[in-house]
């Protein structure tokens, strides 16, 4: 699925097959508007360690040359870039890095008070949805795949790549 004017990297199965490219990269390939595989070298611990914190976001963001400044929560306005949402649930009393097992990684775009969501799990391969589709569809599927989930989650950053 694609909302008008956003891209959607064609390349996400075979990216997910070469090297296990999952939510972080697809995240960032679409909000650059790149294929996956443009993205590949700013995420060298692939396949081997297939995660992403938000320092290593951060890191990958700059290794493609692309500024950006971090935003704790979700930002007001516009906005484009790239998320960390954290599912709340049992894990919640956990260590900060315990409950990063329970994250996922989405692309943002905010115009005109207009919200769009990117996330790979989005149709057939990745997507851009209206923010209350991917809520009802894509995340609602994720949290109930989270054994000990609450159904609540929040916006821990956002990464806002600037043009």
């Amino acid at each position: 699925m694609t909302c008008p004017g956003l891209y959607t990297p064609p390349d996400l199965w075979d990216a997910n097959d070469g090297w296990k490219a999952n939510c972080g990269p697809s995240a960032l390939a679409a909000v650059l508007g790149v294929p996956l595989a443009a993205v590949r070298r700013a995420f060298a611990g692939f396949p081997a360690k297939p995660w992403t914190t938000p320092t290593s976001m951060a890191a990958a963001l700059a290794a493609q040359g692309a500024r950006h400044r971090i935003i704790q929560g979700m930002p007001q306005g516009d906005v484009h870039g790239v998320a960390f949402v954290q599912l709340r649930g049992t894990w919640d009393a956990a260590p900060e890095r315990a409950q990063y097992r329970h994250t996922h990684w989405v692309g943002l775009h905010r115009e005109k008070g207009e919200l769009y969501v990117y996330d790979c799990n989005a149709g057939s391969a990745g997507g851009w949805l209206p923010s209350e589709v991917w809520k009802a569809q894509v995340l609602a599927e994720i949290i109930t795949g989270h054994r000990g989930a609450s159904g609540k989650w929040a916006v821990r950053v956002v990464l806002e790549v600037l043009r």
